[in-house]
């Protein structure tokens, strides 16, 4: 089988874009295929996905553990620290990954115990509340 090519009504910038649209797609091949260079099934593009989603679950929690961290070890400001709460409730709630289950629970804990320390409960609660979380979410595979 032979293509034709005729170069006369084809610009070079056309030309120059295709070569780059290839190159990109290759990168991007690149990046995304499974060791081994065997081709990317269905199953494994969703299993890649799932991961990549699991990871940046996990780091939200970790963030939010360290935002509540920072907040328990300044003096209490209750506005600040209800801001914080609602906003990090807002953030874990639109959460998806089924693993983190556990730890997503944990965290929501800790952040309604800290929310409790801005209403007037002890301190002491929400630092455990909060060491609960840390353990969980340091324990994640």
């Amino acid at each position: 089988m032979e293509i034709e090519i005729e170069w006369k009504g084809l610009s070079s910038l056309w030309i120059g874009a295709a070569v780059v649209v290839i190159i990109l797609l290759g990168v991007l091949g690149w990046m995304v295929t499974p060791e081994g260079g065997k081709v990317l099934t269905w199953e494994e593009w969703q299993i890649y996905r799932s991961r990549r989603e699991y990871r940046r679950e996990l780091t939200e929690l970790q963030k939010a553990c360290d935002e509540m961290s920072a907040l328990l070890n300044k003096p209490l400001d209750p506005l600040r620290v209800l801001t914080v709460a609602d906003r990090l409730t807002g953030t874990l709630e639109k959460q998806k990954q089924a693993a983190l289950d556990g730890q997503r629970t944990a965290v929501l804990d800790a952040v309604s115990a800290l929310r409790r320390w801005a209403q007037g409960d002890s301190r002491e609660a929400a630092v455990s509340a909060l060491e609960n979380a840390i353990r969980k979410v340091e324990g994640a595979p």
